[in-house]
């Protein structure tokens, strides 16, 4: 597991390194969260609106919205796909990104396009690259003063 300063990272996931959501691959499928670091940086989650499930993704392009103490924006998916499920739990307790990151605090799970798929997760961050990006991205972080303790 990828660690700085109390921040982790799973070492199953993918990381995307421009949102920081994660990818979990379970079978023919994909779930997506946001990673620890965003959301420490982001601050009280009250807010998450997503798409339905049925509605296609694109790399790169918004699947929903989150709003926290210190971010309003977008959620921006890491791997092209639909929409098979959301996380209506994390909608209504919106606070599980916060303390359950990577269990209870998922945002969406997608139905992967098998001809982007190898694509869409050679561009994320695994396995030994992990941890120096992610003490690169604490570091940047702390300088532009995007993470504060």
């Amino acid at each position: 597991m990828a660690q700085v300063e109390g921040i982790l990272l799973p070492d199953d996931l993918y990381y995307q390194p421009e949102d920081h959501l994660w990818v979990r691959l379970e079978g023919k499928q994909a779930r997506v969260g946001l990673d620890d670091l965003a959301q420490r940086s982001a601050g009280a989650v009250s807010a998450v609106r997503l798409k339905p499930a049925g509605r296609p993704v694109a790399k790169g392009k918004p699947f929903g919205t989150m709003e926290a103490g210190k971010y309003v924006g977008p959620l921006k998916a890491p791997i092209v796909g639909q929409v098979i499920q959301v996380n209506a739990e994390v909608m209504n307790r919106p606070g599980l990104l916060n303390s359950d990151p990577y269990g209870k605090g998922w945002l969406i799970l997608v139905e992967p396009d098998t001809a982007s798929m190898a694509r869409d997760l050679a561009d994320l961050v695994h396995d030994e690259a992990t941890q120096a990006w992610l003490e690169k991205s604490v570091a940047d972080w702390r300088k532009r003063g995007l993470l504060k303790g």
